[in-house]
């Protein structure tokens, strides 16, 4: 196996080989793969699984109710207070909205909306000092010409506030549909230019800290970017060859993941390689010193990746979308960057030769490298050079009891606050808070029932075209809904304004037919949440609907039972989608756990030692979790926790949780083989704690990189991982790990006689 690991540097031409051979790949893909953004979508019922009741009740809603307006932008509009009254100033608010209106309906609007309703065609559509708008938009979103529209109707929303001379309103936001996907695409745009400009920075500014060399800190890092792009075009190729929806936030995450580890495949690289070029007394052969290289390091920078792929690739059997798709995308990624730091990364390092390490500046001090220790008489003979990670590592081995009981003392307390986590469901809630989509939903939130932004809709279908026969079936369902605890108002073919009307005279002249399919066949209904509509309790609510459903279906004299009945709607689809996130996680923890832990069998050739570091790995991430939850809710004040982010917080941190200690364990069990336990885990500390401490900064700074991005779901992530990665190297890799190994000794091999 090591024979493979150091196939590419065993001379110049095979590495010039895997060189050219590397480069040809990337082009070939260029040209096949279509751009990753043409295969991403932000649909959250894309990603629920297909036979998801709110996913049927979706297909009934376009095959029976198309929409022939286009999609709706919201208009949310406050009005001002009169001082005099204390009320809403009604005339400047009707005056405002008839004139925007009017404005909407002129040829200056841009041809693409396609109708206009107001409170003055909709008395519902006005609530106390709050009014709403509603313009459609016809086309597709991902149309150039869908997003200026929603563009210049914000842009005439600003003169709504001083209109023709009038201020008519004191607040005025844009949201609904239109304009929650036209801001969710302007924040995506961003995001890929912000990341990759960051971690590029970044990225240079530490390799060059560490080396002091041009060539150490600018061409790994191209040749990981050449890595970023094969994934990226084979990401591509295989969502558009298998329809796999992609998240649109698999690029950034995606760049992250594999400059990260990328990078860190370079320190380990490095660092080994520099160690085995220093054993010769002359001039070095650099050809059998990376090969040496390699073959030390070559293993571990395996497993570590392994432990990831694996993890990511147990996804692929998962039921929700996101995971399904995105994992295996990440963990192809993390493939594509392990063959480039096995074969062609030590290839163009050793073909550099000396130039590699050349630098124009002296040597930087680094604190956790060298200390000098004098004895009492100062001589100079007795000047010795101690590692302070060899101090530790020393202090670890003398007293490895304590050193565990208090390391875990400090865990079990960091665990607490997850118990407080609370989960958010809304894509909305996440947006920046100057965004107008979330301004405008929260107007109308606090003006109208959580639910009238987006009711949740139910379908009763038939095999035949008779559904006007059933008209006292769908009232007698209209009002048991109605009467549910949670439901503010019902609107449906026997209310369409939410009252009841029991002849069919009186539902087409109320305008009822509406609410019934152009063939007959089928009619829905709109069941408005008094509440936040994506709150844990609405989303029990939906639960608590489809049980009414059915109880309503084995009255007797009702013929419920006789058709085919859907929930959904933008609550019915969060509450499918944690249902089937609760049952992705019930079996993902343990197979995740279980593959990890059979990749450190393999590695370690032991039980034992496999067995605690996967132990300190479900801590580490347990400590991690709890500490961000506490950041996240008491000192940012986030509303809530985004659902999905809890699980891929568990994904990240166990898999790169056990990068480091694989590194680390690996250079114990070779340390201990020639120097003993106690000798042998203080030298693996001390010869791994520099470059370990290195890698654990960078791959922690990369992922903070997603802390300066303003989409709350990416920076509760990228904070998450960044503090599991510095736990990891400066606790769990430093403290846990080596006091388990110190405690259990030779044990730690079996069955191997270590």
């Amino acid at each position: 196996m090591k024979n493979i690991f150091t196939l590419s540097v065993k001379n110049w031409k095979n590495a010039t080989f895997f060189i050219v051979l590397w480069f040809v790949l990337m082009n070939l893909l260029f040209m096949v793969s279509p751009q990753l953004s043409e295969v991403t979508t932000n649909n959250q019922d894309d990603f629920l699984p297909s036979d998801s009741e709110s996913v049927s009740a979706m297909k009934v809603r376009f095959e029976k109710f198309p929409s022939t307006d286009g999609i709706p932008a919201i208009i949310a509009l406050r009005s001002y207070i009169d001082s005099s009254t204390n009320q809403p100033d009604t005339e400047r608010t009707n005056l405002g909205i008839l004139n925007f209106v009017n404005l909407l309906r002129s040829d200056k609007a841009p041809n693409s909306i396609s109708s206009v309703i107001s409170p003055m065609e909709d008395p519902s559509l006005s609530s106390d000092n709050i009014s709403m708008i509603i313009v459609n938009i016809s086309g597709s979103p991902q149309d150039e010409n869908f997003g200026s529209t929603v563009d210049w109707i914000t842009n005439e929303t600003k003169n709504l506030e001083n209109f023709q001379g009038i201020s008519y309103f004191s607040e005025v936001a844009i949201t609904g549909p239109a304009g929650i996907f036209n801001d969710a695409v302007k924040v995506f745009q961003s995001i890929d230019q912000q990341l990759l400009l960051l971690s590029i920075t970044f990225v240079v500014f530490i390799l060059f800290l560490i080396y002091k060399s041009p060539v150490l800190a600018i061409i790994p890092l191209l040749l990981i970017f050449t890595a970023l792009g094969i994934a990226n075009f084979l990401a591509a190729l295989l969502a558009k060859t298998f329809e796999l929806p992609l998240n649109g936030q698999v690029t950034g995450i995606l760049s992250i993941l594999v400059i990260g580890a990328g990078t860190n495949y370079v320190l380990f690289i490095v660092s080994r390689y520099k160690e085995e070029l220093s054993r010769y007394s002359g001039e070095p052969d650099k050809w059998q010193a990376m090969t040496n290289a390699m073959s030390k390091v070559a293993p571990s920078i395996t497993g570590s990746a392994g432990t990831t792929i694996v993890a990511m690739s147990a996804l692929t059997f998962a039921s929700y979308g996101s995971f399904r798709a995105l994992g295996p995308m990440l963990a192809m990624g993390m493939f594509i960057v392990l063959l480039c730091g096995i074969f062609i990364i030590p290839s163009v390092i050793v073909l550099f030769g000396k130039s590699a390490f050349w630098t124009p500046y002296p040597p930087i001090k680094n604190f956790f490298q060298t200390k000098i220790l004098k004895n009492s008489n100062n001589s100079k003979s007795s000047i010795k050079k101690v590692s302070v990670w060899e101090k530790i590592g020393e202090y670890v081995v003398d007293n490895p009891k304590q050193v565990f009981i208090v390391t875990m003392l400090g865990i079990i307390f960091a665990t607490i606050p997850s118990f407080s986590m609370k989960p958010s469901f809304s894509f909305v809630d996440g947006f920046p808070d100057d965004s107008e989509s979330k301004i405008g939903y929260k107007m109308i939130n606090e003006g109208f029932p959580g639910g009238q932004l987006s009711p949740t809709q139910i379908f009763l279908k038939t095999d035949g075209n008779n559904i006007n026969e059933g008209l006292m079936d769908i009232e007698y369902l209209s009002a048991a809904i109605s009467n549910t605890e949670g439901i503010s108002k019902v609107y449906s073919a026997t209310r369409p304004y939410g009252d009841p009307s029991y002849t069919l005279e009186g539902i087409l002249d109320q305008g009822g037919s509406r609410y019934i399919s152009s063939d007959n066949s089928t009619t829905k209904l709109d069941a408005v949440i008094s509440g936040d509509y994506l709150s844990v309790d609405s989303l029990n609510l939906i639960k608590d609907l489809r049980k009414i459903i059915d109880e309503t279906a084995t009255n007797e004299f009702i013929y419920i039972k006789d058709y085919e009945i859907y929930v959904g709607g933008d609550t019915a689809v969060a509450s499918d989608t944690k249902t089937s996130i609760d049952a992705d996680i019930l079996w993902l923890a343990p197979v995740s756990l279980l593959a990890i832990l059979l990749v450190l069998i393999i590695l370690l050739k032991s039980i034992v030692a496999p067995l605690y570091l996967l132990f300190s790995v479900v801590v580490s991430f347990a400590a991690t979790f709890g500490l961000s939850i506490f950041a996240f809710q008491f000192i940012f004040q986030h509303s809530g926790v985004a659902y999905a982010t809890g699980v891929w917080m568990f994904i990240f941190l166990v898999a790169l949780g056990a990068d480091y200690n694989i590194f680390v364990m690996s250079r114990i069990k070779e340390s201990t083989d020639l120097e003993g336990i106690k000798k042998g885990i203080s030298k693996a500390i001390s010869r791994t704690g520099g470059v370990v401490t290195s890698a654990g900064i960078i791959l922690a700074g990369t992922f903070g990189i997603f802390t300066t991005l303003e989409l709350r779901e990416l920076f509760q992530l990228g904070f998450a991982v960044m503090l599991g990665v510095l736990i990891d190297t400066f606790i769990v890799r430093a403290l846990l790990v080596p006091s388990m190994a110190a405690i259990l000794g030779k044990r730690s091999w079996w069955p191997n006689k270590g």
